[in-house]
């Protein structure tokens, strides 16, 4: 995310073939209406998630990552809900309100950074040890520990953390009078080094992004083949033909079926893999609007193309924040484990 000054110059909009008006009844349809909507969800149905994945009776490193997923997707859910605000009166309100609300909005988006990406890596690490039980099912719970999951993930968000606080370092909030309306409101003043010091921060996210997309779509992919391999073994050995199969099983199966992955884990695994298609779907914007960004020319937030990129942007973040609340919708539908939980511990007593 590249930041600007309050007092940086308005780049010519001739060449853009999106107009002010358009953009701004977009943004109030998607992203003040929308994506707010998205965000207050995010944050209740993550509380919601949280409490559940403690009450479960699953071992702790298939509860680790679930956990630390649902504490960032809330946290995200609770700051997209303040920047909804902070959007409504930005779109909404005077000139004087916009100015600040616009630089406060500019905040929440690098605070929320560094919970998007952990909640990134906790996809990733679902997504990779559900992949290794299919191929090590008897190594899995000695490799990926649950403390070793939480160092991983809470080490590469340190790292974030370091990255973007070395790029904010000597930005100042000031109140003072923009120069084109000459109303006081709130400013971001940053480093005079900011954009250089930024580079490190981007480099870091985007090589992480890129690589845990890739790397959740080839476990998901893996998985899928690894559960119809499964699927259709159970079902033959149900038909008596149990030994023949097990002569004629590749490797993959026999590793999926001779663990230890009873129902529970199954329903785990295709949890997980529901989950990584819902992060692939939801982050397929994001990944579009890096390679144009990348790749065209006055396409970015201070660009010739900068209202296409506000576009862009706008869709990005309301997917991003749809893919934080649809968790639960999966983990209802698909895991019996969290939706006996969920009614013992939300539904009605029995006995009423």
């Amino acid at each position: 995310m590249e930041f600007i000054n309050s007092t940086s110059p308005a780049p010519d909009m001739r060449a853009d073939i999106i107009s002010e008006t358009a953009l701004w009844i977009l943004a109030v349809t998607v992203r003040v209406c929308l994506s707010t909507v998205f965000s207050v969800s995010a944050f209740i149905t993550n509380i919601i998630n949280f409490i559940v994945f403690k009450r479960m009776s699953i071992n702790e490193s298939a509860k680790e990552s679930f956990l630390i997923l649902s504490i960032a997707d809330g946290t995200v859910g609770f700051l997209g809900t303040i920047a909804g605000v902070c959007n409504g009166l930005r779109y909404l309100a005077s000139g004087q309100v916009q100015g600040s609300m616009y630089a406060l909005y500019i905040l929440l988006l690098a605070v929320a950074t560094v919970p998007s990406m952990t909640s990134l890596l906790s996809t990733t690490v679902l997504a990779v040890v559900r992949c290794c039980s299919v191929v090590l099912p008897l190594r899995v719970k000695t490799l990926f520990t649950a403390r070793r999951q939480r160092i991983f993930i809470l080490s590469a968000t340190a790292i974030l953390i370091g990255t973007t606080t070395y790029a904010l370092t000597g930005t100042k909030i000031n109140i003072a009078p923009n120069p084109n309306t000459n109303v006081s409101q709130l400013q971001l003043i940053f480093h005079p080094e900011y954009v250089q010091r930024a580079r490190y921060s981007d480099i870091y996210r985007g090589t992480v992004f890129y690589l845990s997309f890739f790397i959740v779509t080839i476990c998901l992919l893996f998985m899928i083949i690894a559960l119809k391999r499964s699927s259709r073994f159970r079902n033959r050995s149900q038909l008596g033909k149990e030994k023949n199969i097990r002569d004629s099983t590749n490797l993959s199966t026999d590793s999926l079926q001779n663990s230890k992955a009873s129902s529970r884990e199954v329903q785990v695994i295709k949890v997980v893999i529901l989950v990584s298609t819902v992060f692939l779907a939801c982050n397929a914007p994001a990944m579009v609007a890096s390679i144009l960004r990348q790749t065209v020319p006055g396409l970015n937030n201070v660009g010739t193309y900068r209202l296409s990129y506000d576009v862009l942007m706008i869709f990005v973040e309301a997917f991003l924040l749809l893919n934080f609340t649809l968790n639960i919708v999966v983990y209802l539908n698909y895991n019996t484990i969290y939706r006996t939980t969920f009614l013992d511990l939300f539904g009605k007593k029995r006995g009423r």
